[in-house]
């Protein structure tokens, strides 16, 4: 599972030593500040998929959480029921255009463990109104922003009408910040044309890793990454190592956000 750490807790690099891309964090802050929200997720979903018991491991996710809750997070397994990283059932693809807002908090459809889930969030000052918010872009690619906020109860349903329009347009800065230029068909067509390896090895030189840490983590040699990353170069028509990276994260070929790593 890959995750992306934006800050503890203030957009901070935190616990993690990689440089972190200060204009995206920016322009999250700049969100937050705009909308008055406590915490920021943002997840992307290629395609519309129902509720299940495993989470996709390429799906891209990003949090401003704290660390504590996040290591509950995780330590409670609540990937597996937090909604928003069980894919675009929550918004159907034609019912719901994007911007349209479900109000987690109040929805009493959830399963029951998902309203507890949501109710722990809040014990723990998360806060108490949990809004998802569908976004697309250009390209059709589909994604979930998840905005908190603490609002008194008997005012939650006018600051969901006041801020409605506000709330869309952040939710769609942040989807298009980091997912603007992913075209799910044109990626699957060039992913074909790779194979599973070639992916693998994009992905790692993505994180900054030479071909000697890529040959250890994915137990090859080093020069059979080099290998890999030259076919994958010939393949997408590109004259070196960087602009092939380049162009695979561009097309969605590889998920890497503009933002630290962190593999959990």
């Amino acid at each position: 599972m890959s995750l992306e750490l934006a800050h503890f807790p203030d957009f901070q690099k935190g616990l993690f030593k990689d440089a972190v891309a200060t204009d995206t964090l920016a322009m999250l802050l700049e969100v937050k500040q705009q909308i008055g929200c406590r915490y920021i997720t943002h997840v992307g979903h290629s395609e519309p998929r129902p509720g299940s018991d495993v989470v996709d491991e390429n799906v891209p996710l990003l949090m401003t959480y704290p660390i504590s809750w996040l290591l509950r997070y995780f330590a409670k397994d609540f990937l597996k029921i937090d909604p928003i990283m069980q894919g675009m059932s929550l918004f159907q693809p034609r019912a719901d255009a994007p911007g349209t807002i479900r109000n987690l908090t109040a929805d009493a459809t959830l399963p029951l463990p998902v309203r507890r889930y949501f109710k722990d969030a809040e014990r723990r000052g998360l806060g108490n109104l949990h809004l998802a918010i569908c976004a697309t872009n250009a390209f059709g690619f589909r994604g979930i922003t998840l905005l908190t906020f603490d609002v008194e109860e008997a005012e939650q349903a006018s600051f969901i009408d006041r801020k409605r329009k506000q709330l869309a347009a952040a939710s769609a800065r942040i989807h298009n910040a980091l997912h603007g230029t992913r075209n799910p068909s044109l990626a699957a067509i060039i992913a074909n044309l790779l194979t599973r390896r070639e992916i693998d090895c994009l992905f790692w030189a993505a994180n900054g890793k030479t071909d000697g840490e890529i040959g250890e983590i994915l137990n090859i040699a080093r020069w059979t990454v080099v290998t890999y990353l030259q076919n994958a170069k010939n393949k997408l028509g590109c004259s070196n190592r960087t602009s092939t990276v380049a162009t695979a994260l561009a097309l969605g070929v590889i998920d890497i956000p503009t933002v630290a790593k962190a593999y959990l």
